[in-house]
């Protein structure tokens, strides 16, 4: 027998895009009202290489996901065409913690909100992958321009990350610069320099390619943004 959050989780875990890697990903997930407290390395000038941009195809396989990079030394030519890979930016960024509406995890911490609202508290402090959609007119992408124009560099402050909505054409991102004064500790800086490129590490986790038995269900899933 499996209570509802045990079957939740595994609803939840189906959903996630598949690795062709067996390491742990470095991405941060997101769900709908999650805010993520972050500090990135990237500085947002040029040459950066803690910030990049990419290509992938998300795939449905079964009941769950598969990412593919587009890349030049993937080979994506089985795709189905009527597939299209999202454009998507990705950051380096050490993550203080996160905000969720609700208790997923019970080393959570229960935490009132500015508007006395119980929220839930997750300690991650460790350095993740940020990797949204650039969104309709590239909306979320110029959230995060905006944020570098404001302070001149993107490793200024820490920057809060907002997912509001749960599918495919009601969800959004909010990408707002902060008064927060958390730094990044100093023994975990020590760990920057072994960080991989960003196309380097999408490469490894969704690089190979192989069409499963019975094929691709849908090119897409209901939900707008996996990362």
């Amino acid at each position: 027998m499996s209570g509802i959050a045990k079957i939740q989780k595994k609803i939840d875990d189906s959903r996630k895009p598949v690795s062709s890697s067996n390491a742990p990903g470095r991405e941060l997930w997101f769900k709908d009202g999650d805010q993520v407290f972050m500090s990135t390395i990237a500085t947002g000038a040029e040459e950066d290489k803690y910030l990049d941009e990419i290509y992938l195809y998300t795939l449905r396989v079964g009941n769950s996901f598969t990412n593919v990079l587009k890349d030049d030394r993937v080979d994506t030519s089985a795709i189905p065409s009527e597939n299209y890979p999202s454009h998507k930016f990705a950051v380096w960024a050490y993550v203080h913690n996160v905000i969720h509406t609700e208790k997923r995890n019970d080393s959570w911490e229960e935490v009132e909100g500015p508007a006395g609202k119980k929220v839930y508290r997750e300690d991650v402090n460790d350095f993740k992958i940020i990797a949204l959609n650039f969104g309709r007119s590239d909306y979320i992408w110029n959230q995060l321009v905006d944020v570098y124009s404001d302070w001149g560099a993107l490793n200024k402050g820490v920057i809060r990350v907002k997912r509001t909505g749960q599918g495919m054409y009601d969800t959004s991102y909010s990408i707002t610069a902060t008064p927060k004064s958390e730094k990044i500790p100093e023994e975990k800086m020590a760990e920057v320099e072994s960080l991989p490129l960003i196309k380097d590490y999408f490469f490894e986790r969704y690089g190979t390619f192989s069409v499963p038995e019975g094929g691709f269900a849908s090119e897409e899933s209901e939900d707008d943004n996996l990362f």
